[in-house]
């Protein structure tokens, strides 16, 4: 009995020590899968609206949890106008390196309604981002710089996604937003510069147009003499005690004489068309008769150069046909 007592308090305190370090051993544990004794770095980004964001949200890199969503607040933009939606997210230490200049961040709608994710999506510029810094969002105008600038590239998230259709809708809603009430440098909107140009424009075709209307009065100007003559000359036409009207009048005189001279020219050009008839048929005999006489001409001629006393004569010449002389004819 003195030997139970005597170790009583040995055992007792061995059990609290075994379930002291048993307990730390699992506050440990829990601790490391917590992450409570790991160093995680702090940034933030900024969202029109807090749908889809909660607090301990996962921050997903390519399929990887490498940091959560720690704080969601309602602050002022840098003008103290509108509000905006401040995110608080951590990156673990681990994967401290991948935060680079061109980094940006991004809420994904899941298609099939299983919840929202958001994703990291890192930068290629060579130098890390501080903690504390802004990582801007997909859609954002400083996002939007750096993928022009080269330091980050627009994730592939499928060209038929809804993510795709939601962030063009987007860039296509801040363009016409900015079309209508983003200034130039002198201050006008693009539509407010469009409308200035098509202004510029007419007062410029108004200055051209004004000397052509001036021509085209002037020309107006000498057309009414011109009018007024044709107008004088239809009534004298008109008038049928006129001149026109008397050539014109069947019944008149000067009518009348007329028709007889037109008809007399009829007559001599009927006359003409009957003697061009005739001549062609009679043309081959007074042709064949001027022939005789030209050589009876040529014969008188000829005796006359022989002889004046015409010893020799005139030669006999035999008479040839229309048609020609045969060689059979000729004498050698």
């Amino acid at each position: 009995m003195k030997f139970t007592i005597r170790f009583a308090d040995k055992i007792v305190g061995t059990l609290v020590l075994l379930a002291l370090a048993i307990l730390i051993i699992v506050v440990f544990m829990i601790g490391r899968s917590q992450r409570w004794f790991a160093k995680d770095y702090q940034y933030l980004t900024y969202y029109s609206s807090a749908s889809g964001l909660s607090v301990n949200m996962a921050v997903q890199y390519m399929g990887i949890t490498i940091g959560h969503v720690n704080k969601i607040k309602l602050v002022k933009d840098s003008n103290d106008i509108n509000d905006l939606i401040e995110v608080t997210f951590s990156i673990f230490e681990e994967y401290k390196d991948r935060v680079r200049t061109g980094s940006m961040v991004e809420i994904q709608v899941s298609p099939i309604g299983l919840g929202n994710t958001f994703i990291f999506y890192s930068g290629k510029g060579a130098e890390t981002i501080p903690e504390g810094s802004v990582i801007p969002e997909l859609s954002s105008p400083l996002a939007k710089q750096y993928i022009a600038a080269g330091l980050a590239s627009l994730p592939d998230t499928g060209g038929g996604s809804i993510n795709n259709i939601i962030v063009q809708f987007n860039d296509v809603l801040e363009k016409i937003n900015s079309a209508i009430t983003g200034p130039d440098a002198e201050g006008n909107t693009a539509i407010q510069q469009i409308i200035i140009d098509i202004e510029t424009l007419t007062q410029g075709i108004s200055r051209q147009m004004t000397p052509i209307l001036n021509n085209l009065g002037a020309c107006a100007g000498q057309l009414t003499p011109i009018m007024d003559n044709l107008g004088t000359v239809t009534d004298k036409m008109s008038d049928p005690s006129g001149s026109i009207m008397s050539l014109l009048d069947s019944e008149g005189s000067i009518y009348s004489e007329l028709t007889t001279s037109l008809e007399s020219i009829a007559g001599i050009l009927d006359n003409l068309d009957k003697t061009s008839e005739v001549l062609p048929s009679n043309l081959p005999g007074l042709l064949i008769n001027l022939n005789a006489a030209l050589r009876s001409a040529q014969d008188v001629m000829i005796a006359l150069t022989n002889n004046p006393l015409l010893r020799r004569g005139v030669p006999e010449h035999r008479e040839a046909s229309p048609g020609g002389s045969g060689s059979r004819n000729q004498e050698f």
